[in-house]
Protein backbone atom coordinates (compact mmCIF):
# COMPACT_ATOMS: atom_id res chain seq x y z
CA UNK A 1 0.00 0.00 0.00
CA UNK A 2 1.28 3.73 -0.82
CA UNK A 3 0.17 6.51 0.95
CA UNK A 4 -1.21 9.42 -0.67
CA UNK A 5 1.41 11.41 0.60
CA UNK A 6 3.70 9.52 -0.76
CA UNK A 7 2.07 8.70 -4.07
CA UNK A 8 2.00 12.76 -4.55
CA UNK A 9 5.84 13.09 -3.76
CA UNK A 10 6.33 10.19 -6.54
CA UNK A 11 4.48 12.02 -8.95
CA UNK A 12 6.02 16.09 -8.37
CA UNK A 13 9.49 15.34 -7.95
CA UNK A 14 12.61 13.55 -9.42
CA UNK A 15 12.49 9.83 -8.18
CA UNK A 16 14.75 6.88 -8.74
CA UNK A 17 15.20 3.60 -7.59
CA UNK A 18 17.84 1.51 -5.81
CA UNK A 19 18.16 -1.79 -4.50
CA UNK A 20 19.62 -3.40 -1.95
CA UNK A 21 20.83 -6.94 -0.56
CA UNK A 22 19.73 -8.42 2.20
CA UNK A 23 22.74 -10.20 4.45
CA UNK A 24 21.75 -12.98 5.89
CA UNK A 25 19.44 -14.69 3.25
CA UNK A 26 20.63 -13.29 0.23
CA UNK A 27 17.28 -11.62 -0.94
CA UNK A 28 16.97 -8.37 -2.79
CA UNK A 29 14.48 -5.49 -2.27
CA UNK A 30 14.11 -1.98 -3.63
CA UNK A 31 13.62 1.99 -2.56
CA UNK A 32 11.99 4.37 -4.59
CA UNK A 33 13.95 7.29 -3.44
CA UNK A 34 14.25 11.53 -4.14
CA UNK A 35 17.12 13.70 -3.62
CA UNK A 36 18.02 17.35 -3.53
CA UNK A 37 20.97 18.84 -3.36
CA UNK A 38 22.81 15.10 -3.25
CA UNK A 39 20.88 14.16 -0.14
CA UNK A 40 18.46 11.18 -0.83
CA UNK A 41 15.73 10.23 1.01
CA UNK A 42 13.33 6.87 0.78
CA UNK A 43 10.13 7.71 0.13
CA UNK A 44 8.79 4.09 -0.45
CA UNK A 45 10.56 0.93 0.11
CA UNK A 46 9.97 -3.27 -0.43
CA UNK A 47 11.53 -5.97 1.60
CA UNK A 48 14.22 -8.39 0.64
CA UNK A 49 12.18 -10.67 -1.70
CA UNK A 50 13.86 -10.39 -4.80
CA UNK A 51 16.27 -13.26 -6.09
CA UNK A 52 18.29 -10.55 -7.90
CA UNK A 53 19.38 -6.70 -7.96
CA UNK A 54 17.77 -7.21 -11.58
CA UNK A 55 14.59 -8.47 -10.35
CA UNK A 56 14.19 -5.95 -7.59
CA UNK A 57 15.16 -3.01 -9.88
CA UNK A 58 12.59 -4.13 -12.33
CA UNK A 59 10.35 -4.25 -9.64
CA UNK A 60 10.58 -0.89 -8.03
CA UNK A 61 11.09 0.59 -11.70
CA UNK A 62 7.74 -0.66 -12.78
CA UNK A 63 6.19 0.45 -9.40
CA UNK A 64 7.30 3.82 -9.90
CA UNK A 65 5.76 3.67 -13.41
CA UNK A 66 2.01 2.87 -12.19
CA UNK A 67 2.23 5.50 -9.29
CA UNK A 68 3.51 8.34 -11.85
CA UNK A 69 0.37 7.58 -14.07
CA UNK A 70 -2.64 7.84 -11.17
CA UNK A 71 -4.33 10.51 -11.27
CA UNK A 72 -4.42 12.58 -8.55
CA UNK A 73 -5.75 15.68 -9.34
CA UNK A 74 -9.20 15.51 -7.27
CA UNK A 75 -7.08 14.62 -4.82
CA UNK A 76 -4.71 17.50 -5.19
CA UNK A 77 -7.57 19.95 -5.54
CA UNK A 78 -8.81 18.71 -2.23
CA UNK A 79 -5.47 19.51 -0.50
CA UNK A 80 -5.01 22.71 -1.79
CA UNK A 81 -8.63 23.32 -0.66
CA UNK A 82 -7.66 22.21 2.78
CA UNK A 83 -4.82 24.45 3.06
CA UNK A 84 -7.24 28.04 2.07
CA UNK A 85 -7.04 27.65 -1.56
CA UNK A 86 -4.42 28.17 -4.49
CA UNK A 87 -3.19 31.32 -3.57
CA UNK A 88 -2.65 30.28 0.22
CA UNK A 89 -0.58 26.89 -1.83
CA UNK A 90 1.68 29.55 -3.81
CA UNK A 91 2.45 31.07 -0.30
CA UNK A 92 3.23 27.52 1.31
CA UNK A 93 5.55 26.42 -2.01
CA UNK A 94 6.71 30.11 -2.16
CA UNK A 95 7.81 29.64 1.68
CA UNK A 96 9.13 25.93 0.90
CA UNK A 97 11.85 27.16 -1.90
CA UNK A 98 13.05 29.95 -0.38
CA UNK A 99 14.17 28.24 2.96
CA UNK A 100 15.64 25.29 0.45
CA UNK A 101 18.33 27.83 -0.50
Amino acid sequence: MVSLLSALEIQENETFVSSYENQESGKHGYAITHGEEGRYRPIISCSAIYDSKNDALTAGNESMRKIKEWDLDAKRKSLVDAVGGEKTAQTIDAIVQASKQ
